[in-house]
């Protein structure tokens, strides 16, 4: 509906059910996969994957730009075990759309990485690769972000690639808390800072988390954290290049100076 009505230039459709390009459109009487219908109302349908096998069904059902997320990034994705490095899931599935080219005269589907990049030299490494990047955590520390102001504020802190882990301890809790819009496995997983809740509950048996739930008050605590912007207890997500932003800055800025940054660098390499 929102395409039908809005008819936004672009639908960005994340990882989290591809099942969902087979699926009839529940509002609409015949076979269109959400991929048709977007583009039926001239809207562009970017497909963000975490894996080959997604990248292959991205492929399959005809999307216009393909993202392919690594697990260093902030925010939701695959589990750590089933997803994939940014460069190496990034090359390769470049390499799979060019093969795919040349066997079956399709067009060229753009690829853009992502995950922990932050800055101008990352984007230099990815156009060895894809055709872009997208930012994330980068634009999480922006001023044009909606993001809580106070949590934001801890992407500056003393931070490291080290301080960054992909984990679903978050989306335990939170999906316990929520009545609706929870994430589904596999992609109840986020990038995020590493507070006193992973350390505490970080390969805790299942038997730990039932009785925590049942029978502790760990989702009042969390509950009351949250109303309280502690990131040292709640979910601040976060990608693995946060160790390299110093500080919150115009969306503008950020991307002249990654431009610039990147531009140095190309020439330098002539």
């Amino acid at each position: 509906l929102a395409v039908q009505f809005f008819a936004p230039s672009i639908v960005y459709k994340h990882n989290d059910n591809f099942d969902n390009y087979h699926s009839k459109n529940k509002n609409d009487h015949n076979d269109e996969t959400n991929v048709t219908m977007a583009k039926k109302y001239g809207t562009k349908f970017i497909a963000q994957v975490g894996s080959i096998q997604e990248a292959q069904e991205a492929m399959r059902h005809d999307v216009d730009a393909i993202i392919c997320q690594g697990s260093e990034a902030g925010g939701h994705g695959l589990r750590r075990n089933l997803g994939n490095s940014t460069m190496a899931l990034t090359s390769q599935v470049s390499r799979l759309i060019k093969s795919n080219c040349k066997t079956t005269a399709s067009a060229v589907i753009p690829v853009l990485a992502a995950g922990g990049i932050v800055a101008g030299k990352h984007l230099v490494s990815a156009l060895c690769l894809c055709d872009g990047v997208v930012l994330g955590t980068r634009f999480w520390a922006s001023n044009e972000s909606i993001g809580n102001p106070a949590l934001q504020q801890s992407l500056l802190k003393n931070h490291s690639c080290d301080d960054v882990i992909r984990t679903t301890i978050f989306d335990r809790i939170e999906n316990e808390l929520k009545s609706s819009c929870k994430w589904p496995q596999p992609y109840d997983s986020v990038g995020a800072l590493r507070n006193r809740t992973t350390r505490e509950w970080e390969g805790k048996s299942e038997v730990e988390w039932r009785d925590a739930m049942d029978g502790s008050d760990l989702l009042e605590r969390y509950k009351s954290s949250a109303e309280k912007s502690d990131g040292d207890v709640v979910c601040v997500l976060a990608g693995e290049g946060v160790g390299e932003i110093d500080s919150i800055e115009g969306a503008y800025d950020i991307v002249m100076k990654i431009e610039e940054e990147a531009l140095e660098i190309i020439d330098r390499l002539k």
